[in-house]
């Protein structure tokens, strides 16, 4: 599968393709890598992975909230990182930049539990991240679909939305003129080193 973007390939990025791919596999392939109908895999996910989050409006505040206080301490790590005078100083101020480091200070700003922060989080995430490599956002991200696998074509085929409850994906649907400028942000942070 070939996975690309504008920028440098980072550890973030990394994780968040491990994600991405590890749902696309899901999506289509059993546990014991037979087949499924492409009708029934959306079922199969929801029937055999966790509980689908539920969204409130409260938690896209906190999301809000918190991504943007995490693109302010993602900003400040790469100031301190390229004014840095030792690699130790660079290796410490890059370190601020990890997800490890900002999600505690995200949730914090969200006023949400860490847990809690991180579930709404990586929920919103994986849905902007497959809107973007569907080309329905004009995100940071982008696929060759020629060399992705089976499994990856199917889950972009599917509504990004599908693993949500009905009422969450409309919240969530409603809130993207507001939240999928921020997560384009972070992604160009983080990402793409913008």
């Amino acid at each position: 599968m070939a996975f690309a973007h504008s920028g440098r390939f980072t550890p973030a990025a990394a994780g968040a393709l491990l994600a991405f791919v590890s749902a696309g596999c899901l999506a289509s392939v059993s546990c014991d890598g037979n087949k499924a109908p492409r009708g029934e895999a959306a079922e199969q996910r929801r029937a055999d992975g966790p509980a689908a989050l539920a969204l409130t409006s409260s938690d896209l505040d906190g999301y809000a909230r918190g991504i943007r206080r995490e693109i302010e301490a993602v900003r400040s790590a790469q100031q301190r990182s390229a004014t840095a005078a030792t690699p130790q100083e660079r290796g410490e101020a890059m370190q601020a930049s990890y997800e490890t480091t900002t999600i505690p200070q995200g949730a914090e700003a969200a006023g949400l539990p860490v847990e809690r922060y991180r579930e709404v989080r990586k929920t919103v995430h994986e849905v902007f991240q497959t809107l973007d490599f569907q080309g329905r956002i004009d995100g940071p991200l982008s696929m060759d679909l020629s060399r992705a696998s089976e499994a990856t074509k199917e889950k972009l085929a599917e509504d990004a939305f599908a693993g949500l409850p009905a009422e969450s994906a409309a919240t969530l649907r409603g809130r993207m003129g507001e939240l999928v400028p921020l997560w384009i942000e972070y992604v160009t942070l983080t990402a793409v080193a913008g």
